[in-house]
């Protein structure tokens, strides 16, 4: 087969066209022929475009390590799917075949039982990686590190590395750092490849490593793991048990991954639905997705719609006020969706901690106070252009002013108490939240439009 011709990037569309005309041509070795061609990575793009029967045609074609790999790129609907109609034998084999943090993960989209079965199946030192990666949660460094690791003690040299790496099969995003262990397997150190190559043959690892390297507990969640590859530039991070035992390692794929589905995750909140809403080719799993958030969304406009009936004679005695009721709700609702999104961005790249914390939330005061000040004015200019009435444009502009202090305020403080309570901040820029925000703008713009009617007596 041409390399070049196998590297070469496709176009998922033209890629499922092609495999699409292949099955139906019902000409023998066609479909095999032409898959032969294509990167496992373009077949996997290519399936979401396909039906279940051409999947099931294409995937009972690949080898072992190209159904391990189109395995690890789809979508966890479409990786069921394939799991499910292949025989048992065969996805051993396949499992046996991928790097155990891929294979734990299409592992666990089995049935406790199959799961079973097919750890029974492949080799068991493989098996037991597997388990143990199962064992962590998946939002956990535990769980997207990869047990596939080079380690050796100080005393080793570097020849020594370079010709056990030459003799090990080990996946390439693993050998971007040596990691030096005691002989309990205490993580001390760690050597980068380049450094090993132009080391001196017999200089100890002892010599060349960097001592007590940034390290992470299994237990750490993923988006803390990343943010110290981020921090410190490191190739991999190695993770390490209580009493500092190497247990694996987060490599450069890894993150990447993480980085896409947290960014996958925190759209899908933003717009009010789910990560399978972004994925799934199921009209059913869709809806279901987007129903829920629907429902509670209409739930909170509902307080609007109380909040409007409570106050009906101070509308019914100044129908004019009700212009500005979309003004009001409008305007605190996107100052509560410019702090949100810097308060949850903040989180997301670890800059609140300690003192940080505070000064964000004493910084929103004046900042608020500002952005208030100069809508309110404009506002009060507005009610009396349009309302045609000082008065009016008093109650408008007053309205306006505490609406968006609120907001802003609102758009800085519900994302660290969701953090707090283990709840993702970005559902803080939901369409709940901010229809709660409308609710409450109302309120504050239809009391004060009560007490300031009777005060000025208009």
């Amino acid at each position: 087969m041409n390399e070049s011709r196998r590297q070469k990037a496709r176009n998922a569309h033209e890629v499922a066209a092609a495999i699409r005309a292949a099955t139906r041509s019902h000409v023998p070795g066609a479909l095999q022929g032409l898959i032969s061609g294509y990167h496992p990575i373009d077949i996997a793009y290519a399936m979401t475009e396909l039906s279940g029967e051409e999947r099931a045609a294409v995937f009972e074609l690949l080898d072992a390590a190209a159904s391990g790999v189109v395995l690890e790129e789809v979508d966890d609907e479409i990786g069921e799917e394939m799991l499910e109609a292949t025989e048992e034998g065969e996805l051993a084999e396949i499992i046996d075949a991928m790097p155990p943090d891929v294979g734990a993960d299409a592992v666990s989209l089995l049935s406790a039982e199959v799961r079973h079965r097919i750890l029974n199946r492949i080799p068991r030192d493989e098996a037991e990686e597997i388990a143990s990666l199962l064992a962590h949660s998946e939002d956990s460094a535990g769980g997207i590190m990869t047990s596939e690791v080079i380690a050796a003690p100080p005393d080793v040299t570097a020849l020594g590395v370079i010709r056990h790496i030459r003799r090990t099969v080990v996946h390439p995003e693993a050998i971007s750092r040596v990691y030096v262990v005691d002989r309990d397997r205490r993580l001390v150190g760690a050597v980068s490849i380049a450094t090993l190559i132009n080391a001196r043959d017999d200089q100890p690892l002892q010599k060349l490593m960097e001592p007590d390297p940034v390290a992470v507990h299994p237990d750490t969640d993923q988006e803390e793991a990343v943010r110290l590859v981020d921090r410190y530039d490191l190739p991999s991070l190695p993770v390490t048990d209580d009493e500092g035992r190497l247990l694996g390692a987060i490599t450069v794929d890894d993150v990447i991954d993480v980085l896409q589905h947290e960014a996958n995750e925190d759209l899908a909140y933003v717009a009010g639905t789910s990560v399978d809403d972004l994925t799934s080719k199921s009209t059913w799993r869709t809806a279901r997705a987007r129903v829920p958030w629907l429902l509670i969304s209409l739930g909170a406009s509902l307080l609007s719609a109380s909040v409007i009936k409570l106050f009906s004679g101070t509308l019914q005695e100044a129908v004019l006020l009700a212009a500005f009721i979309p003004v009001i709700t409008a305007m605190s609702g996107n100052s509560g969706l410019q702090s949100s999104m810097v308060t949850v961005r903040s989180l997301a790249l670890g800059l609140l901690k300690g003192p940080r914390l505070i000064t964000l939330v004493l910084r929103q005061l004046p900042v608020a106070l500002l952005v208030a000040v100069a809508c309110g004015v404009t506002g009060m200019a507005a009610g009396v252009l349009v309302l045609g009435h000082p008065g009016y444009g008093l109650i408008v502009g007053t309205a306006m002013f505490c609406a968006i202090c609120l907001g802003t305020l609102m758009g800085s403080l519900v994302p660290l108490v969701f953090d707090r309570t283990g709840v993702d901040p970005a559902l803080a820029s939901g369409p709940f939240v901010t229809t709660v925000n409308d609710a409450i703008s109302l309120l504050i713009y239809l009391s004060i439009a009560t007490g300031m009617l009777r005060l000025l007596r208009l």
